[in-house]
C-alpha cells in the first residue's frame, strides 16, 4: 500500500504506514481535523471522512486530544524523498535517475514526501552537479554545430574568431558551477521572501531551498534536446517548483504559483515604470527644446 500524508494547521506531519496512522489514531496522535492523501486520491480530505470510508476507527475530534495545540515535529526519517539522499545505498547513478523521474513524473508525491530537514549540502551538491552536466552538454553541442556550420553564429558574433569564441564558452562552463551556487541561493531567497510576503512560508528556508534545488536541476536534463530543450526545461521547472512549494510547505495552488511568479512580475513592473519615466523625461526635454 502507499504512503499515507498527513498535514495538520497547513503544516506536514509527513508520510505514514497504514498501521502507523491506525496506530495514530487510537492513541490521539492523529485527529479527524487533519488531511491526509495518498497515491490515487484526487485531494487532500479530512481523517475522519477518509478513516470511515477505509473503515477504520473513528479518530476524535481535535477539541478532545488532550494536549494537541501545535503541530508535531518529526524526525528526518519522515520524509523518503528524494532517492538522492540515500544514493550511499542505492548507488550514486541510480539515485539520479530516480529523482530525476520521480520529480518529473511524480512530482506531488515526492515533495508530499520531501525531508524536511538535513541541510542544504545535499540538494546543492544534486543542483549544481546536475545543472552544470546539462549545460556543459547543450554548450559543446552549440560549439559543434557553430565549428560545423559558422551561419549558427549570432550576427553580433560574426567578427569574433571561432577560437575566441570557443574559449569563451569553455571558460563559462568551468565557471558554471560557481555561477550554479549563486543562482540556487539567490533564487531560493526571493521565492522564501515572497511566501513570506503570502503567509506561505509554513517551513523554513531549507524547504523551500531544496524545493527549488531539486525542481531546477532534474528539468535542466531537457536542456541537452535541441532546439526547444531549453524551454521545455523552464516550463517543466516551473511546474515543478509550484507543486513543490504547494506541498512542502501545505499551502494552496495558488499561493505557491503567485509565489513563483511573483519576483518576475516585479521586475517587469520595475522595468516597465523606468521605460514610462525615461520617455516622459525624453518627451519633456522635447518641449523644452522647441
Amino acid at each position: 500500500m502507499s504512503s499515507i500524508h498527513v498535514a495538520r494547521s497547513q503544516q506536514s506531519l509527513g508520510s505514514f504506514g497504514e498501521e502507523e496512522v491506525r496506530e495514530g489514531i487510537r492513541t490521539g496522535r492523529f485527529t479527524a481535523e487533519d488531511l491526509v492523501w495518498r497515491e490515487g486520491m484526487a485531494e487532500w480530505k479530512p481523517l475522519g471522512v477518509m478513516a470511515s470510508e477505509w473503515g477504520w476507527e473513528t479518530p476524535p475530534p481535535f477539541s478532545e486530544v488532550a494536549g494537541v495545540s501545535e503541530p508535531q515535529t518529526l524526525p528526518e526519517s519522515s520524509g523518503t524523498e528524494p532517492a538522492w539522499e540515500d544514493r550511499e545505498k542505492i548507488g550514486f547513478f541510480p539515485s539520479i535517475a530516480q529523482t530525476i523521474q520521480s520529480v518529473l513524473l511524480r512530482p506531488t508525491e515526492t515533495f508530499a514526501s520531501l525531508k524536511q530537514t538535513g541541510g542544504l549540502a545535499n540538494p546543492l551538491l544534486y543542483f549544481v552537479l546536475l545543472s552544470s552536466t546539462t549545460f556543459a552538454v547543450s554548450a559543446l553541442y552549440q560549439l559543434v554545430a557553430t565549428a560545423l556550420n559558422p551561419a549558427l553564429f549570432a550576427p553580433q558574433l560574426q567578427h569574433t574568431p571561432r577560437g575566441a569564441f570557443s574559449v569563451i564558452l569553455i571558460g563559462v562552463i568551468l565557471i558554471s558551477p560557481a555561477l550554479y551556487v549563486v543562482t540556487a541561493f539567490l533564487s531560493s531567497g526571493v521565492t522564501h521572501l515572497c511566501l513570506k510576503l503570502l503567509g506561505g512560508a509554513n517551513r523554513p528556508f531549507e524547504t523551500t531551498f531544496r524545493v527549488i534545488c531539486y525542481a531546477q536541476a532534474s528539468a535542466s536534463v531537457f536542456n541537452i534536446l535541441p532546439l526547444f530543450g531549453g524551454l521545455i526545461a523552464i516550463v517543466w521547472a516551473a511546474g515543478a517548483i509550484i507543486i513543490g512549494l504547494k506541498e512542502a510547505h501545505g499551502i494552496s495552488g495558488w499561493k505557491a504559483a503567485l509565489a513563483f511568479v511573483l519576483p518576475g512580475l516585479l521586475c517587469c513592473g520595475f522595468l516597465l515604470s523606468l521605460g514610462v519615466a525615461a520617455g516622459v523625461s525624453l518627451a519633456e526635454l522635447g518641449n523644452l527644446g522647441k
